[in-house]
């Protein structure tokens, strides 16, 4: 790759600005879901470890499935919003 061509270094910095305010935007809402959902859950969710794991389990995954969903289309919104050019 060249290196030296200005529109090679514009698109790297554009390609690692992005990258950066993603990634930073993830960190936040990931720790948001973190502190919010997980102590509003920790009572149920320990309850239901101790009493009905199968049960336990289908929750978790369902947890993790929707976390991602939402936090791609919550992160889409605010990068549309941003009018911030993603990468695909």
């Amino acid at each position: 790759m060249n290196t030296k061509n200005p529109r090679n270094n514009a698109n790297i910095k554009r390609i690692f600005l992005t990258l950066t305010i993603e990634l930073s935007l993830y960190a936040v809402l990931v720790v948001a879901y973190f502190l919010i959902v997980l102590r509003l859950l920790n009572g149920i969710l320990t309850r239901l470890f101790q009493s009905d794991l199968v049960t336990y389990a289908i929750l978790g995954l369902g947890l993790v499935v929707t976390q991602g969903v939402l936090l791609e289309w919550v992160t889409s919104f605010i990068l549309n919003r941003l009018k911030v050019e993603r990468v695909e």
